[in-house]
């Protein structure tokens, strides 16, 4: 019984040592010592801030966790101090956000459902617009993460994965066949954000004061853009739809353009479970809202 017992704490101590050293190893990585070259460039940009950290994140990167009016704020440079990116954490407070991504979120599913806000995180990057994500939840249903633009058009929402950084918005950078196209057909537009999706490429957009989304294929073909037009829509179309569907408010509308040549608006009607698909002399088909 003897040998048993001793064997148990030889075990027990054994653990704990290998307990201990991991959690060393972690501490490490949480304090860190950050290299001049990402100090100068920190304190460059963020000279006014307080209880300034440093973290080693995945790649290489150097995080500084800092507070900045009021507010906690993570910096994410590269061993030779570029900046990549920062996260401002807006707790679960919408009203410090620009007052169309309010308005954007108000206009939700989620809003009208009474989703709870858990977390709201601002990110801006360099070459990138601002852009905001709002993480929701509800008893019994998955945790989703809304991503919005300046203009407060919602242009993806993904379940939540549980990762208190961003780490896939960091060095996010556009295949050449992508960017040389948005440079001709978006000339002066600022990209809010770009992802690899269903095989190929989304970037957003924002150009002549409008949130536009421009799809492609693996190879970099495009294939598509959406405009979000919300309500600003043409007189003509308008009332083909008022013809149509007296009463109905429509809640949204999208201009499409495809590499079929095809050119139609898409219309979300409120209350109404099909989205309508209008030409440009105004026949309408009804399709699947999703």
């Amino acid at each position: 019984m003897k040998t048993v017992e001793f064997l148990k704490f030889a075990m027990a101590c054994a653990l704990g040592v290998f307990v201990f050293a991991s959690c060393s190893d972690d501490d490490d990585d949480d304090n860190v010592q950050a290299p001049d070259a990402v100090q100068t460039a920190f304190e460059q940009k963020y000279g006014n801030s307080t209880r300034v950290s440093w973290e080693r994140e995945g790649g290489g990167y150097l995080v500084g966790e800092f507070r900045q009016d009021g507010r906690e704020h993570d910096a994410w440079f590269t061993q030779g101090g570029e900046w990549m990116m920062t996260e401002v954490d807006h707790a679960r407070n919408l009203a410090t956000l620009p007052q169309a991504v309010q308005d954007g979120y108000n206009a939700t599913r989620y809003a009208a459902e009474q989703w709870s806000i858990d977390d709201i995180d601002e990110i801006q990057r360099p070459a990138y617009e601002t852009i905001y994500i709002i993480e929701v939840e509800k008893a019994g249903q998955p945790d989703y993460d809304l991503y919005f633009d300046v203009n407060g058009t919602l242009f993806r929402e993904l379940a939540d994965r549980d990762d208190d950084r961003n780490h896939d918005l960091v060095g996010n950078s556009m295949p050449d066949a992508v960017r040389q196209f948005v440079e001709a057909n978006f000339p002066g537009a600022r990209v809010s954000d770009y992802d690899r999706e269903h095989g190929g490429y989304e970037v957003e957009l924002i150009y002549d004061g409008r949130s536009v989304e421009v799809v492609f294929d693996e190879a970099g073909t495009w294939q598509r853009t959406v405009t979000d037009l919300r309500r600003d829509i043409p007189a003509d179309i308008l009332q083909a739809v008022n013809a149509k569907y007296p009463g109905k408010r429509i809640d949204d509308c999208e201009y499409v353009e495809t590499a079929a040549g095809e050119k139609y608006y898409l219309i979300d009607l409120d209350n109404y479970n099909m989205d309508l698909k209008v030409t440009p002399d105004g026949v309408i088909t009804e399709t699947p809202d999703y």
